[in-house]
């Protein structure tokens, strides 16, 4: 029997990114991930990739990673795209691309009317990008 060694070298991760925190937090982006796609982040059918099951067109307008690419991206770095896709959009080529918003997911729109935890997070957010899709 044979035992090998591995040493994992990762990259130094900035001042921001350590503090990154998904909007809808982790444990409500982990859920919505689980009902889109099973929480499965190598996800990718002839339409829609990541573990949020997003249209591969809108993946391409959000994400500088190409989408046979999304599978190697960690569960943070997909949950970055979302949050840029749904709230805050971002500026690509001197062209800004401005945010879709969360309601074109079906499970999304499922908690939002269910949760009134989740409907208090957005409306009462400090950021105006997120409180700009609150629904009554």
């Amino acid at each position: 029997m044979t035992l090998t060694a591995s040493i994992v070298l990762l990259a130094p991760v900035s001042p921001a990114e350590a503090r990154w925190e998904p909007v809808l937090g982790r444990d409500t982006m982990a859920r919505l991930a689980a009902c889109e796609t099973g929480g499965n982040l190598a996800h990718l059918t002839r339409s829609y990739v990541s573990a949020w099951g997003f249209y591969k067109g809108t993946w391409r307008l959000f994400s500088d990673t190409p989408v046979h690419r999304v599978k190697h991206l960690s569960w943070d770095q997909q949950a970055r795209v979302v949050d840029r896709a749904f709230w805050f959009g971002h500026t690509r080529n001197g062209r800004k691309q401005w945010p879709v918003g969360p309601f074109g997911h079906g499970c999304f729109k499922k908690f939002y009317r269910e949760d009134a935890n989740l409907r208090t997070r957005i409306c009462n957010n400090r950021k105006q990008q997120v409180r700009r899709w609150c629904r009554p």
